[in-house]
């Protein structure tokens, strides 16, 4: 009987969530933008009219993570031009960042720790595979496998967040993978996500990490370096004019959290 009454309530729940999902339609972006940016043959004209299609926060939060890449990661300056945005990012990796920020922008000041260890498991994933000699297309994955990893978890927030009301942990334990997949499918992202969320184990290759299973090593060290208000924790090397180091990976955290607005989230111990 408590069975049969659990699962009324989730299918009522679900279908709330599901309404709320329907009515929200694209979270704000122009279809025209997804489009764009799903065809590599868009031309440089049509990548510039993103900018205007795109909500200015949006915008804005893409700029920075394109300048965090520039100066972090490549030793570049800041991208003058949207065109430079887009490139310096790549084009899916831009519109699966776009969906990201337009999820993350729904959830409320109480879900923002999901929006931080988010962006956390994807750069840590990302640093992981690279000094793993992983190769681009993996470290990609790996990358935006830690991005979305708690992609049902953020929908079941967003929900929370609009309708104020509390939801238990079991109903999201039963339940994110759905909810997972219909954004997944909505947006037309990656598929290997949906496996690699709903896997929710380490899973190796014969001699080596599997994309998977440095993705769920990264929310691991998220897990465990973030304390109990929300921020995570790293002792790191930082720059030193005496020792010639412009770049450290301390440094490289820091300012992608700065960039995307997260700074205030992510505390580096000089060491």
């Amino acid at each position: 009987m408590e069975s049969a009454c659990t699962d009324k309530q989730d299918r009522e729940l679900l279908d709330a969530i599901e309404e709320y999902l329907a009515g929200e339609g694209h979270f704000g972006i122009d279809p025209q933008v997804l489009l764009i940016l799903d065809n590599l043959d868009s031309s440089k004209s049509e990548i510039a009219s993103i900018e205007k299609l795109m909500d200015e926060i949006i915008a804005i939060r893409l700029r920075k993570l394109a300048g965090a890449v520039f100066r972090g990661m490549a030793g570049h300056g800041k991208p003058k031009t949207f065109n430079d945005v887009i490139a310096s990012l790549g084009m899916r990796p831009a519109k699966n960042l776009i969906v990201a920020i337009a999820l993350f922008s729904r959830l409320g000041t109480e879900h923002k720790r999901l929006e931080t260890a988010s962006f956390a498991a994807s750069l840590f994933a990302k640093i992981i595979a690279e000094q793993m000699g992983f190769e681009r297309s993996a470290v990609e994955k790996a990358e935006l496998g830690g991005l979305f990893l708690n992609l049902g978890k953020v929908v079941i927030a967003m929900y929370q967040s609009t309708s104020r009301i509390d939801i238990d942990a079991a109903f999201v334990q039963r339940h994110q993978c759905y909810l997972a997949a219909k954004i997944i499918a909505q947006f037309n992202l990656p598929e290997f996500l949906e496996q690699m969320i709903r896997e929710g184990r380490l899973v190796l290759q014969k001699r080596s990490f599997s994309a998977n299973g440095i993705v769920y090593l990264a929310q691991a060290l998220v897990d465990k370096a973030t304390d109990e208000f929300g921020v995570i924790e790293i002792k790191a090397p930082m720059p030193d004019s005496r020792d010639n180091l412009d770049v450290t990976l301390g440094s490289i955290i820091s300012e992608y959290f700065i960039q995307i607005g997260l700074g205030q989230f992510v505390k580096i111990i000089p060491c």
